[in-house]
């Protein structure tokens, strides 16, 4: 029995080492990065892999958030397409995103209004504006077709993109246009919100706010994330007070 007993304890003090050498070597998770929209990419990473952790939604999470006020740490303006849910798309809880959400992820007035609170007043250092393949508020600008209610004053901020594509790739049709215009209307969403506001351009100059732009593939729960123009910012300058107040409500 003896060999037997003193086989057994020498294999089990290989299998210590073999764990302890594979845990010494074994991949190690990925750390959270600190800046916004690190956290925005890994949190996305996390979505697409069915890896979400589980948000904080406890008493004492709400509670803190009630008593010691919100601080958001991104702006996300997104669609409002069901499909499309910024807090899980980004795995972030409670507090974490100070969402505005419209069909086709544009600005009027009030949007806007929306964005300079959570800049000026929750000092929220990031502004994402997200849009989504297969956006049905594009499809129908691209379409062009007479449209009721109070849907042409929303296609009507999109129509300036689809008419400069039109000017500038006349080849393009169809899902390309569509595709193309979903990616070119965050960048002009971009534009809209420095031209309109004085506020958040003075604190993107300032440096204390930064914008970032994706599109969300509905099918691979992936964001894509835009390269924005060189002198994006310069556009605000070019427009002077009587131009930026044409750019009213259509």
């Amino acid at each position: 029995m003896k060999p037997l007993v003193k086989a057994l304890g020498v294999g089990l003090v290989a299998a210590g080492i073999g764990v302890f050498v594979g845990q010494q070597f074994a991949p190690k998770p990925k750390p959270i990065p600190a800046e916004p929209l690190g956290k925005l990419q890994y949190g996305n990473e996390q979505f697409v892999k069915g890896a979400l952790t589980p948000p904080k939604v406890d008493e004492m999470t709400r509670y803190t958030l009630e008593t010691e006020g919100q601080h958001p740490f991104a702006v996300v303006v997104a669609c409002s397409d069901s499909r499309t849910p910024p807090e899980l798309i980004f795995n972030q809880g409670l507090g974490a995103l100070f969402v505005v959400r419209v069909a086709g992820n544009i600005v009027n007035e009030e949007n806007l209004a929306s964005i300079e609170y959570a800049v000026e007043h929750l000092k929220t250092p990031l502004i994402v504006v997200l849009g989504h393949t297969h956006c049905g508020a594009v499809k129908a600008t691209v379409a062009g077709k007479p449209l009721e209610g109070h849907l042409p004053h929303l296609v009507a901020h999109i129509e300036p993109v689809v008419q400069s594509l039109h000017r500038t790739h006349p080849h393009l049709k169809g899902d390309a246009l569509v595709e193309r215009v979903i990616q070119e209307n965050v960048r002009h969403t971009i534009r809209a919100i420095l031209e309109r506001s004085a506020l958040v351009r003075k604190q993107y100059e300032a440096g204390k706010v930064q914008f970032a732009g994706g599109v969300y593939h509905l099918r691979e729960g992936k964001v894509e994330w835009l390269k924005l123009p060189e002198g994006m910012e310069s556009a605000a300058h070019e427009k002077s007070p009587a131009h930026e107040s044409s750019h009213g409500e259509h």
